[in-house]
């Protein structure tokens, strides 16, 4: 998908007033199962743009004090997921030959930088997490042999296609390198001028496999761990990373305490 609206007026006002040593990067990259298929981006701000960063949050999210404490940055997380996920069903960035009807989008998943915690004015280097999850309805090798992706123009962009599904070209990525494994096809690369790009495979038909029929006396029990709620999973990574690193950040003043 295309950066969000937001984060895109943040980068073009940054690259005009902020040095080129300010880094910003934006990096896909696309896992596809003959099921289903999941997209990641990693955002990476430094310098004076991570302060403008900050200064977004604290402003949209919290109460313009100067401080980006945890709260507020976990109802940027989970507006950024909310985001996300409206914008993709808005206009979906993925196809099948030309259609999205067979494609669901599942969810999406944010992890927001806990170096955003802290002061708005001190410079960091952030690293925020998104992952959006696809689930075809019908397998790859029964609906098609040409997928179409919406991405950002000029970010890195990296597909990963499984065992047995074979690349037969590719259109829309600029400096494209493509590498086979036994494990499966990695494409990398940037997105062109456009943001899309096409890729045309073929899927080897797997053997039929005879069913077993088994029984058991046993009782079945669910395998299947209980998911935690956002907020569960935001504090179980924000209280796993260092406390002292944590307590300087909290506390920039006074970070030594017996």
């Amino acid at each position: 998908m295309r950066i969000g609206s937001f984060l895109s007026l943040i980068v073009l006002f940054s690259v005009m007033i902020i040095p080129v040593s300010a880094a910003y990067d934006w990096d896909n990259s696309i896992n596809i199962n003959k099921d289903n298929m999941t997209w990641s981006y990693t955002e990476k701000y430094s310098g004076d743009r991570s302060v403008i960063f900050k200064k977004y949050i604290d402003v949209e999210f919290g109460n313009n004090d100067g401080f980006v404490g945890a709260w507020e940055l976990l109802k940027t997380d989970v507006s950024m997921s909310e985001y996300f996920k409206q914008s993709i069903e808005d206009n979906m960035d993925v196809m099948i030959d030309n259609s999205s009807k067979n494609i669901t989008l599942l969810g999406v998943e944010t992890e927001m930088s806990f170096d955003l915690i802290g002061p708005t004015d001190k410079e960091s280097d952030i690293v925020n997490k998104y992952e959006v999850f696809y689930e075809f309805a019908n397998p790859l090798d029964e609906s098609g042999s040409l997928m179409w992706f919406q991405g950002e123009p000029q970010t890195d962009i990296k597909i990963v296609l499984p065992a047995g599904m074979e690349l037969l070209s590719v259109g829309g990525i600029n400096h494209e390198s493509v590498k086979k494994t036994s494990e499966g096809t990695t494409i990398d690369g940037t997105f062109g001028f456009t943001g899309e790009v096409t890729i045309e495979y073929s899927i080897d038909e797997e053997p039929p496999v005879s069913e077993v029929n088994t029984t058991s006396n046993a009782t079945k029990e669910s395998s299947d761990p209980v998911k935690n709620t956002r907020v569960e999973d935001f504090f179980d990574r924000l209280f796993s990373a260092d406390i002292n690193k944590l307590i300087k950040k909290l506390n920039p003043d006074n970070s030594n305490l017996s």
